[in-house]
């Protein structure tokens, strides 16, 4: 069975590519990336790395020839996606692929205050619905990683500073959910569905500012802020509009919801639990909180 992985040589690819090696010989995969000299060392156990670029599509057919499953990883080109996806979705299917799994995210609603972070793989599973394709939509949650320098930064101030009121969230580590990816693209029985791959635990701002304060040995208070001041605080500090605008998006997301999603998708997919924001925080606790 070949399998194909796209955005092989990012941070996910990565993960799953070493989750897949565990699982299937390395002639088995076929890599594909924009960077095929950061994956060499891939190439050098084995595994077939193909150059493949979502903005040049005649690059895609012949970067997934051969390959039977596919991990579409979505890429970051926020503004992009739906065509960069469509393209590889096109060229997927005229290369004979049969099964695409995608990397979606909770909640991918034109409502969703994350705006086209969002709505754009929302399209992407409507598309992949429409395909002909068999198909998996892996929702992740936030990645707990993406919260390390927040956590180091309310340490270091004392302070949680937040707009997203009293709403929670489950993190999930990327490496679990490089696991999830992985046993989705090599198991049977997975086929037109979707899964919530979330953390074990949903945490609102005071129950984040008890684990940093628990983890640093330092006491975290949460500060709240409105929308307005929220965004008006990171442009006074330097903090680019464009990225503002997607922080207190964030905040206003988890605020009304959106990131609020329990469920047992990831031990039903791997057997086992995930790991816990607070794992992920004491395995970075001396880089990243600043603290013995």
């Amino acid at each position: 069975m070949s399998l194909i992985v796209t955005g092989a040589a990012g941070h996910l690819g990565r993960l799953v590519t070493e989750r897949l090696l565990t699982r299937v010989p390395p002639e088995d995969l076929i890599l594909v990336t924009r960077r095929p000299d950061a994956l060499r060392e891939l190439g050098a156990r084995g595994a077939d790395v193909r150059y493949g670029d979502f903005d040049r599509q005649h690059s895609l057919r012949a970067a997934f020839a051969g390959g039977e499953r596919m991990l579409l990883i979505s890429t970051d080109a926020v503004g992009h996606r739906v065509r960069q996806h469509r393209a590889a979705i096109d060229a997927a299917a005229a290369a004979g692929v049969r099964h695409v799994v995608f990397t979606s995210i909770v909640n991918p609603v034109a409502a969703n205050p994350l705006g086209a972070n969002a709505w754009e793989q929302g399209m992407t599973e409507s598309m992949l619905e429409r395909s002909g394709l068999a198909w998996t939509s892996l929702r992740f949650g936030t990645f707990a990683e993406l919260w390390l320098p927040h956590a180091a930064t309310a340490v270091k101030n004392g302070q949680l500073v937040t707009n997203s009121g009293r709403g929670r969230m489950a993190p999930i580590s990327r490496a679990d959910c490089a696991e999830a990816a992985a046993v989705a693209l090599t198991t049977d029985g997975r086929s037109h569905k979707t899964y919530d791959i979330v953390g074990p635990e949903a945490l609102a701002p005071t129950g984040l500012a008890a684990l940093y304060a628990e983890v640093s040995g330092k006491s975290v208070k949460v500060v709240t802020l409105t929308d307005a001041i929220m965004q008006s605080m990171l442009v006074a500090i330097g903090t680019p509009v464009s990225t503002s605008l997607a922080i207190t998006g964030f905040g206003r997301a988890v605020r009304h919801g959106y990131f609020d999603v329990a469920g047992h998708a990831f031990e039903r997919l791997t057997g086992r639990s995930p790991v816990t924001l607070r794992d992920v925080l004491v395995a970075q606790r001396a880089d990243l909180l600043g603290v013995a």
